[in-house]
C-alpha cells in the first residue's frame, strides 16, 4: 500500500508541474535579453496526422517599420500548397506596449491596424476569402509591423476540408472554383464604371462558365460613394456602400453563366473613389450544354495568311482566310489583323455588305484606325450584328503586310 501511494503521489507531482509549465511559457517576457536555454527540439509545424494548422516559428526582432513575409518559407509553403488558409494568428508583443500590425494580402489590407500590448498574446487576423490559396489567387502574405516588435510564432489556420493537392485517385485535385483577379488603381470622380466583359474578355474566353461572386476591392477619396453590379443593364441588389480606407463589396452571382443568363457585366459606381481590384469567381468544370448532335463551333478562328495588300475598297474576310462555310452566317465581334509591316498612315477599317438589301448592295462601314509601320495587331470591332460573310476589310492610303488574322464570334 505504501508502494502505491508514493507511485501516485509522484506522478501527481509531475502532471501538476508540468501542467503549470505550460501555462507559464506564453508569459515570459521577450525583452529581458539574458541568455536562455535552448527550447526543446519539435516539430515546428505541430503536424501530427492530418493538417488542422500549419505553424511557423519566428523568434525574431523587428524595428521601426518592417514587413515578414510569411510564405518565404519554403517548407511552410509546401506544407500550405493546395489548401486554403482562413485566418492567420501571431503570437508577439512590443517593447513600448503600442505597436501596430496589420496583414497584407497581396499588398492590400482590409482591416484596420490592431495595436500590439507588451504583454506577449495572440492576434488572430482574417484572410481574404477570395485570395486564400496559394496559386490561386494569393500571390503574397505579409506581417507588417510599425514599432520594436517580437515575433513569436505564426500560425495558419486553415480551412477544414480543403484538401491537398493531390488527395488521391478518384478525387479530383484541381479547386472547385477559380480566381481571377486584375488591379486597376481606377479613378471615379462623380459617375463610371468598368465594364467586366471587356476588362475580363468575358464574351470570348469564358463563354458558358458560370460565375458565382464578383468581389471589389475600392476605397472613397472623400466623402459618400457607392457601387452596384449590372447584369444586363440592370442593377443586381442593392447598392453598397464604400468607406474611406479599403472597402470589399461583394456581389453574388449564384452560378449564372456568360452567354446564358449574363449578356452582361459592368460595376457602376457614384462619387469620387478609387477602384483597386476586381475578383471573379467562377464555378469550375461547367459550360453550356451543345444543341443535341453536330460540332461545337469554336469562338475564335486564326490563320496565317502572308498576304499584301494595297488600297482597296474592300476584300471579304472569307476571299482572305481558309474557311469552312458553316461559319458564313455566324455574327462576329471583332476582327485582329496582325501586321508585320505597312506604309505611314495607312487606315484600315471593317465595312459591312448587306447583299438582299436591292439591286445594289448596302454598305455600312466602322471607324478609322490608322496604323504605322512595324509589327502591329489592330483590333476592328464589328458592327450591326455582322455575319462574316458580309464582312470586308478596307485599305487606304497605303500597303498593309498581314501575317495572320483572327475571326472572334459572338
Amino acid at each position: 500500500m505504501n508502494f502505491k501511494r508514493l507511485v501516485l503521489s509522484t506522478l501527481l507531482v509531475l502532471s501538476t508541474s508540468l501542467h503549470a509549465r505550460g501555462e507559464r511559457a506564453p508569459e515570459r517576457d521577450p525583452w529581458n535579453t539574458r541568455p536562455t536555454t535552448p527550447r526543446d527540439q519539435q516539430d515546428p509545424w505541430g503536424n501530427q496526422g492530418s493538417i488542422r494548422d500549419v505553424e511557423l516559428q519566428v523568434g525574431r526582432y523587428f524595428e521601426g517599420q518592417a514587413r515578414l513575409d510569411l510564405l518565404q518559407d519554403a517548407y511552410t509553403r509546401s506544407q500550405l500548397q493546395g489548401q486554403r488558409i482562413k485566418e492567420v494568428t501571431i503570437t508577439a508583443s512590443t517593447e513600448a506596449g503600442n505597436g501596430q500590425a496589420r496583414l497584407l494580402v497581396n499588398q492590400q489590407s482590409s482591416e484596420q491596424p490592431r495595436i500590439i500590448a507588451r504583454q506577449m498574446a495572440r492576434y488572430t487576423f482574417a484572410v481574404d476569402p477570395f485570395a486564400n490559396s496559394i496559386n490561386q489567387g494569393l500571390r503574397t502574405l505579409e506581417l507588417e509591423m510599425r514599432g520594436r516588435f517580437y515575433v513569436e510564432k505564426v500560425v495558419f489556420g486553415l480551412v477544414q476540408n480543403s484538401g491537398p493537392v493531390n488527395p488521391g485517385p478518384g478525387i479530383p485535385s484541381q479547386p472547385q472554383t477559380e480566381v481571377v483577379r486584375q488591379q486597376f488603381n481606377e479613378v471615379i470622380n462623380q459617375e463610371g464604371g468598368l465594364n467586366l466583359f471587356r476588362n475580363f474578355n468575358l464574351g470570348i474566353e469564358r463563354q458558358g462558365q458560370a460565375v458565382r461572386r464578383i468581389s471589389v476591392l475600392a476605397r472613397s477619396q472623400s466623402g459618400y460613394a457607392q457601387g452596384q453590379l449590372l447584369i444586363n443593364d440592370q442593377g443586381s441588389g442593392q447598392a453598397q456602400s464604400i468607406g474611406t480606407s479599403s472597402t470589399r463589396l461583394t456581389f453574388d452571382l449564384s452560378g449564372q453563366r456568360i452567354g446564358r443568363e449574363i449578356q452582361g457585366l459592368r460595376l457602376q459606381f457614384r462619387g469620387y473613389l478609387v477602384v483597386e481590384e476586381v475578383t471573379l469567381e467562377f464555378e469550375k468544370g461547367g459550360s453550356i450544354p451543345g444543341p443535341g448532335p453536330g460540332p461545337i463551333l469554336e469562338r475564335r478562328i486564326e490563320q496565317s495568311i502572308n498576304q499584301r495588300i494595297y488600297d482597296t475598297s474592300g476584300v471579304n474576310l472569307t476571299a482572305l482566310m481558309r474557311i469552312d462555310r458553316r461559319h458564313e452566317d455566324r455574327i462576329v465581334d471583332s476582327v485582329e489583323i496582325f501586321l508585320r509591316g505597312s506604309d505611314y498612315g495607312v487606315n484600315l477599317k471593317l465595312c459591312q455588305q448587306v447583299l438582299n438589301s436591292g439591286p445594289y448592295p448596302t454598305v455600312n462601314c466602322g471607324a478609322n484606325s490608322m496604323v504605322t509601320p512595324g509589327m502591329q495587331v489592330i483590333r476592328l470591332s464589328s458592327l450591326n450584328y455582322a455575319k462574316l460573310i458580309e464582312l470586308s476589310l478596307s485599305v487606304r492610303m497605303g500597303m498593309i503586310d498581314i501575317d495572320r488574322i483572327a475571326i472572334n464570334f459572338r
